[in-house]
């Protein structure tokens, strides 16, 4: 027979994960304290090494260093390129390790399932949740670390001549072996940002997410009155800045499991439009490797087998994205429609922007003298509920 309470906290779970950006799922491990209030280490450690099958901890760690190397591959001086793509490479192995991580603890609860629910739905849950997100961005992440793979230039040896010679021959050579799109001032921020912006919305979303969990449930252990200033700002700038993407009849409306959902839903959108930047870069890159290849003098002429893995990875990108063609093309419609609604919504923002950040409902009496900010201060402060 299912339990239904069994059955809720798997579905919990399995949602969770399917979201990527982890959930607080203390409430149902807090039954068997026997009335005793545990101490605050025992709840966050039982937080990360109990959710998401007991991956939690792991994901959280990854998706933290993805964030790390990702701002890394950002902000290091373009005189570095070899440190740059090294970062970037870096937060796509980060990326790849979370989202392995996840389809084994769906494998695990997956297992745990089986007796509740029975094979059949399990199977359903495991191969819905391995289809999208897991695979999708493993098979990203894998791609882009093959593509990227060469594009570190060698180091240079000694060479006759002095230091100078050397020097100046090995910067002619590492500024040789660079990829245009890494050496190519205008073209190296665009290709960093789409290559990175699927990865890097997502894990920073994830990092921010548990930093919050985090501290609910310190605070939720420490059983004190008084709510951290730290959440009450984070709480209403969150409420404030959602509540001018989806409205804020649709933001705060919603309960705290529809708003996980909600922002899952703007995540992918946004990273599925980045992931079509990326399509057309590699398609770029295939073209440019084979003209190369095809007029370029024999000396500067690109190996055959780099040319080979350009042509490749550019085909098995367009696949990628041929699978996801219903989104895109979702994607693209919502666009096209909500471009229409963009004039209106800048408007609002401009002329009431109480009401645009849905902060009317929430100003208490207290504030009444305040509803009508003139200076960028009064507005910061209002809306971190200072």
């Amino acid at each position: 027979m299912t339990h239904p309470r069994n059955t809720n906290h798997g579905n919990t779970m399995f949602s969770s994960l399917s979201y990527a950006i982890g959930t607080s799922e203390q409430q149902n491990n807090m039954d068997d304290g026997g009335g005793v209030e545990p101490p605050a280490s025992a709840v966050i450690a039982n937080y990360f090494l109990k959710s998401h099958g007991g991956v939690h901890g792991v994901q959280s760690l990854t998706s933290l260093f993805a964030v790390l190397f990702g701002m890394g591959a950002y902000f290091t001086p373009s005189a570095n390129l070899g440190l740059k793509v090294r970062l970037m490479q870096r937060t796509l192995i980060c990326a790849l390790a979370k989202h392995l991580s996840g389809f084994i603890g769906a494998a695990t609860m997956s297992a745990g399932s089986i007796p509740d629910i029975g094979w059949r739905q399990t199977r359903i849950r495991i191969e819905s949740l391995a289809l999208d997100p897991v695979a999708q961005y493993l098979f990203y992440c894998a791609l882009l670390i093959v593509w990227s793979n060469g594009a570190v230039a060698t180091s240079v040896g000694t060479v006759p001549g002095g230091a100078k010679v050397a020097a100046k021959t090995a910067a002619t050579t590492m500024a040789t072996n660079f990829p245009w799109w890494l050496k190519d001032n205008r073209w190296r921020p665009l290709c960093l940002t789409c290559i990175l912006a699927p990865i890097m919305v997502r894990e920073v979303v994830s990092t921010l997410w548990v930093l919050a969990d985090v501290l609910v449930l310190y605070h939720s252990a420490k059983s004190s009155d008084s709510s951290p200033a730290i959440l009450s700002a984070g709480k209403g700038l969150l409420d404030a800045i959602m509540s001018l993407l989806l409205t804020p009849k649709t933001w705060r409306n919603a309960n705290a499991q529809e708003r996980q959902k909600l922002l899952a839903k703007l995540v992918g959108k946004t990273s599925l439009g980045f992931e079509v930047g990326t399509c057309l870069i590699l398609l770029y890159d295939a073209m440019r490797g084979f003209l190369d290849f095809s007029v370029a003098p024999v000396t500067s002429r690109p190996s055959i087998f780099s040319v080979a893995k350009r042509i490749v990875c550019a085909r098995l990108m367009v696949n990628f994205m041929l699978v996801r063609r219903k989104k895109v093309l979702t994607l693209l419609t919502d666009i096209r429609g909500g471009a229409s609604q963009v004039p209106g919504r800048v408007l609002d923002c401009l002329l009431e922007p109480s009401k645009a950040m849905g902060l009317e409902t929430d100003i208490s009496n207290d504030y009444a003298s305040k509803s009508d900010p003139k200076t960028l201060a009064n507005w910061a402060s209002l809306i971190l509920d200072f």
